[in-house]
């Protein structure tokens, strides 16, 4: 028996060495992208932000450049007022203490350079909040010098020092002089670049593409070679799907991390055992880094270390896993941070794939998304023409259909509508702040809405279908057409339909409108529509994004007033409010009255305007006769 163990022992110690001498490896390399973490996990899903100041009455002119200069944490947009991560900032009035002098010497000029400077006491409080969670909260106080502008002689400098001492001990000083002459606002900029520097450290998101290395056996004749080849197998495969928003799949990779822990015990510290210790413990405590396990990370990096061979590349791991902000055993999870941040100008590195695309491919891919957005345009147009021919032909099954069918009555009646084909207005423009004549022609087909206006120089706007054109005389680019936009398309294209370029009375809305209490409107009792029309923003949320009302007279059912408010953000951008305050008869329209005198009031970026248009020709199913829009648009012009 003796004798058996003990040609076992040698057999195995054999082995061992013979082992050891076969083992051999390579560096695998992999470029990933890595997420730099905030210390605070429960912002991980968190990518807005909102500062709310709190200053001094006397520091309010410093409001705005504070908030246009500071708090642009990496990894959130600013939102103005509802952003979930919420920074407080509470700014006094900076306390003067002493005005002092400095000097140094200048080894060129052989001569003394001096600095005299006033300092301030800076006291500002900061609270962080996730939702109304606190996570953070400081007082920094510190003193900070604002050094006088210019060069001073030494008598120059005492002079400015004593000037400023009588100036300071001034007891109104505030009402004689500005929060800049006093250095104030230099004082609070110095502090708060600090602290923005400090916040964006432990609140911050960045990302960053990472080399890792790890080691690959390749002694193909050692025993362990076919399983350490599968575990090589999964982790190439895994690292060249990494993406920001999704790291390594831990379930996918535990067999193979319970192999090679094994390893380490089937292979035992010894001088022979090093190599693949080496190869195994390392791998393990790169893996467990990768996979945000802390515990295991430091355990296998200590393991490394002690066998002593690169044990560097331990301490490395061991100091990454302590600068890293992960939370033990837990994989942090995220929402599309970064690509949210990125669709909205965050500056991430593109894809590889997408920075190969030659110059040639992306022009192929935008003609041909030309060529898609103009067929859904198409068939968009297709569809609004067939539902307001639906509405149409069955009134009676529509929303509040007995108004309806009064209104569509007041207008000639249903079938003398469906005939419209073509329509001709020509308007008198009058401003209030303007008495020169201006006059506006607008034509419309059922596919096609042309726009020629004289206000007093030519402006044309053009929609021959899908597609759409502007030119401006006033523009000296050489480029005499230029394309309309989507977003400018779609808020035009609804005078396609001649009813509404004549009425402003929106059929395709009609099922959306609810009819709400009667009100009073230019001084006459009506039905009010109202319809509110919302869109998801950013956070998921609905917010409004244009709302429509309408009023319809109670005694003819003419259209009274249209109003239409347009919201950016959620926030209200520009409102339009058309009343018509007298009809007359067309006869190609079964006698059915519509609006000649109208009054416009319009309140956007630019302000208020108002202005009336009185109609001095309303033609219906016209033989258009101005060759500019015969040439341009039905013989194929806009080159």
């Amino acid at each position: 028996m003796k004798k058996t163990l003990l040609l076992l022992l040698l057999f195995l110690g054999f082995n061992t060495i013979h082992a050891q001498d076969k083992v051999a490896s390579k560096k695998g390399k992999f470029f990933i992208p890595t997420i730099l973490y905030s210390q605070y996990p429960s912002l991980d899903n968190v990518i807005t932000q909102t500062t709310f100041y709190q200053i001094d009455p006397e520091l309010k002119t410093e409001e705005q450049v504070l908030k246009k200069n500071y708090f642009n944490i990496d990894g959130y947009l600013k939102d103005p007022s509802n952003g979930k991560l919420k920074i407080y900032i509470t700014i006094p009035l900076p306390k003067y203490t002493v005005t002092q002098m400095d000097s140094v010497y200048n080894s060129k000029t052989k001569d003394w350079d001096y600095y005299p400077y006033s300092k301030f006491d800076v006291k500002i409080n900061i609270e962080v909040k996730c939702a109304d969670k606190l996570i953070y909260s400081n007082e920094f106080v510190s003193s900070e010098k604002n050094v006088f502008q210019g060069n001073y002689k030494k008598s120059e400098a005492t002079e400015a020092v004593s000037n400023n001492r009588k100036i300071m001990s001034h007891s109104d000083i505030k009402n004689d002089f500005s929060i800049e002459e006093l250095g104030m606002d230099v004082v609070i900029y110095a502090t708060m670049d600090r602290i923005q520097n400090l916040l964006n450290y432990k609140l911050g998101y960045s990302s960053e593409e990472r080399k890792e290395k790890f080691e690959f056996m390749t002694s193909k004749s050692h025993p362990e070679y076919q399983q350490m080849l599968a575990y090589e197998n999964e982790i190439t495969q895994q690292m060249n799907k990494v993406t920001l928003e999704n790291g390594l799949n831990a379930k996918a990779l535990m067999p193979h991390l319970q192999y090679l822990e094994s390893l380490l015990t089937k292979y035992p510290q010894i001088p022979e055992n090093e190599n693949i210790r080496f190869i195994v413990s390392y791998d393990l405590a790169l893996t467990y880094l990768l996979l945000e396990n802390k515990e295991k990370a430091l355990y296998f990096a200590d393991v490394l270390i002690k066998n002593d061979k690169q044990s560097s590349k331990g301490t490395n791991i061991i100091d990454r896993v302590n600068k890293a902000n992960f939370v033990d055993k837990i994989v942090r999870t995220h929402t599309n941070r970064f690509v949210e941040l990125k669709k909205l100008g965050f500056k991430i590195k593109e894809e590889k794939e997408e920075a190969r695309l030659a110059f040639f491919e992306r022009i192929i891919q935008e003609d041909a998304d030309w060529e898609q957005e103009k067929i859904d345009r198409r068939n968009a147009i297709e569809k609004s023409i067939s539902e307001r021919m639906n509405i149409l032909d069955s009134v009676y099954f529509q929303k509040n259909s007995e108004l309806l069918s009064k209104i569509i009555n007041s207008l000639g009646g249903n079938e003398a509508i469906k005939k419209i084909e073509k329509t001709h207005i020509l308007s008198k423009l009058k401003l209030d702040d303007n008495n020169m004549p201006q006059t506006e022609e607008k034509w419309s087909t059922a596919t096609n809405y042309l726009l020629k206006k004289k206000t007093p120089n030519n402006y044309f706007e053009i929609v021959n279908g899908p597609e759409s054109w502007m030119h401006d005389d006033l523009d000296n680019s050489t480029e005499k057409w230029k394309k309309i936009n989507s977003s400018d398309y779609s808020n035009i294209v609804t005078n396609l339909d001649p009813l509404n370029l004549l009425t402003s009375f929106r059929i395709d809305l009609w099922n959306k409108f609810d009819l709400v209490a009667d009100e009073m409107a230019d001084g006459r009792s009506c039905y009010h529509l109202t319809y509110f029309e919302k869109t998801l923003n950013s956070s998921n949320r609905m917010v409004p994004k244009t709302e429509y009302n309408l009023y319809i007279d109670k005694e003819n059912f003419t259209i009274v007033s249209f109003e239409k408010t347009e919201y950016f953000k959620g926030n209200k951008s520009s409102f339009e409010r058309k009343i018509f305050q007298d009809y007359r008869e067309i006869g190609a329209l079964n006698n059915g009255k519509i609006p000649h005198k109208i009054l416009n009031e319009i309140e956007d970026y630019y302000g208020e305007t108002s202005y009336q248009e009185l109609r001095e020709k309303v033609e219906v199913n016209p033989v258009f006769g101005n060759r500019i829009f015969m040439k341009e648009v039905y013989f194929g012009g806009f080159k």
